[in-house]
């Protein structure tokens, strides 16, 4: 992304309320924990791969 994109992206966040960015950390930290968990469960050799 430009300096331009990120910019605008920022003053979206600055302007909501305090609800949506709290939505907003929530979605964040749960897109977080899912991009761990396959590196988790590759990093432990006797844990069963779920499909």
């Amino acid at each position: 992304m430009t300096a331009a994109q990120w910019q605008e992206v920022l003053c979206r966040v600055r302007s909501l309320s305090a609800t949506d960015k709290d939505r907003l950390l929530t979605y964040l930290h749960a897109l977080h924990d899912a991009a761990q968990q396959p590196q988790r469960a590759e990093s432990m050799p006797n844990t069963p791969k779920v499909l």
